[in-house]
């Protein structure tokens, strides 16, 4: 047997086990009807690198339903829509907002060292061949400090969460995440804005 017939089956070999290593590494994000993943986290030096890829589009919506904008408790002069910037750093996320009019104010989130993880099959979704997408939230509450119009937020008791909503596999990612939803909570502020992501830059 010649040595380039030898090296045939070790080739062939090698190509097996190269394609079970790619099957392995696949799998590891596949996902499977019924999957659920529900709990609190540590809000972690990975999921923090996650959220600051994040791009928040520079607008948002005040939420009221049937109500009136006059309704809204911790805002003054309440509007239905804002544009919107985001700065953060290691500590915080701040969101500034400014209305047609030009006033506005801030909302800054103090980062949690937690943070609660929601992904399930909704069961409503096909399975795309590595299973079905799973529905994603990201909740993270925390302390809050209020500006301008939003100054309210500053009372004691207030709490600000930062939702972010998306979909995906099992390996979780900022990809996922297309909206996001801020919902104040307390005794002189209560209320819900939100907005779009974008895809974050290749």
């Amino acid at each position: 047997m010649t040595a380039h017939r030898r090296l045939l089956p070790v080739l062939a070999a090698a190509a097996l086990l190269l394609a079970a290593a790619n099957d392995a590494a696949a799998c590891a994000c596949c996902t499977h009807r019924g999957q659920r993943n529900v709990g609190m986290q540590d809000f972690d030096s990975g999921k923090r690198a996650q959220v600051e890829e994040m791009v928040f589009q520079p607008a948002a919506e005040l939420y009221v339903g049937e109500a009136d904008y006059e309704t809204v408790e911790g805002i003054a002069a309440a509007e239905g829509n804002y544009t919107l910037a985001v700065t953060r750093d290691a500590a915080a996320l701040t969101f500034a907002f400014r209305g047609t009019a030009g006033a506005g104010g801030s909302l800054t989130l103090a980062l949690p060292g937690r943070v609660s993880v929601f992904e399930v099959d909704t069961r409503d979704a096909p399975d795309s061949g590595m299973g079905p997408p799973l529905y994603k939230e990201w909740k993270l509450t925390g302390t809050v400090k209020g500006t301008g119009d939003f100054a309210a937020a500053s009372a004691a008791g207030q709490r600000l969460t930062l939702i972010l909503h998306g979909s995906g596999n099992s390996c979780t990612s900022s990809i996922d995440f297309a909206h996001w939803t801020l919902v104040m909570e307390g005794p002189k502020a209560n209320y819900t804005l939100l907005g779009d992501l974008r895809q974050p830059e290749q």
